[in-house]
């Protein structure tokens, strides 16, 4: 197949009984800062990023949406991926905040540390290793 027709990943959705309670525990854990939608149904942030396809910035949304709005999954069928700069620095401030770290690894590519937000999703922070 020559054509690509995926041009980059323009979103995570996460369902919530709750999505300002656990965007509030994105912003404080994590620094995501959320904007409430206009219906309140969602709270989104949005990463912009460049394109070399696109004259524009690409963007990744993050959304914390209603459950009811879920669409019928496993409930252990994705994870919530996040590059950090710093993972212990990261480390730290989560156990400053009593967030239990669930598993870490170390490979090639880099270093990954596992967390739960407070309704069970899993969460990988993930810092790359330094390009020689």
């Amino acid at each position: 197949m020559e054509e690509t027709f995926l041009r980059h990943t323009a979103g995570a959705f996460i369902y919530s009984e709750n999505p300002i309670a656990l965007a509030e525990w994105y912003q404080r854990h994590l620094g995501v800062n959320y904007k409430l939608s206009e219906v309140g149904a969602a709270c989104f942030a949005s990463f912009f990023y460049p394109d070399k396809s696109e004259e524009n910035k690409a963007s990744f949304a993050w959304s914390i949406i209603k459950s009811k709005y879920r669409t019928k999954t496993d409930d252990e069928a994705y994870i919530v991926k996040c590059k950090v700069g710093d993972l212990k620095k990261m480390e730290a401030h989560l156990a400053s905040l009593n967030v239990m770290i669930e598993e870490k690894k170390t490979h090639p590519k880099g270093h990954s540390a596992w967390i739960k937000d407070p309704e069970g999703n899993l969460v990988e922070l993930w810092e790359e290793a330094p390009t020689k």
